[in-house]
């Protein structure tokens, strides 16, 4: 029973809530369509120029998020962005 303690405490604290927040790194509107671009934190701090990921001002990101044009509008480039 201990044991499963130790682990339900590991999963819970030790897994990385963070992948569920991006920083905004573009804002799409095409075919009535509002996308939010994201990159995670891991992706913002990768130099330029490294074999793993490309430049982020290639327009390609992490993530891409549909959303209504309310939370299109509300949101900036740079902001974060969390969803459940």
């Amino acid at each position: 029973m201990k044991k499963l303690l130790y682990v339900f405490c590991f999963l819970t604290f030790g897994c990385d809530s963070e992948r569920d927040c991006c920083e905004i790194i573009n804002k799409i509107y095409a075919d009535n369509q509002y996308t939010l671009v994201g990159a995670f934190a891991s992706s913002i701090n990768t130099p330029p120029g490294d074999n793993n990921t490309g430049d982020l001002g290639d327009n390609f990101g992490d993530v891409n998020i549909d959303v209504s044009q309310e939370e299109y509008d509300s949101y900036e480039v740079g902001d974060r962005y969390c969803w459940e």
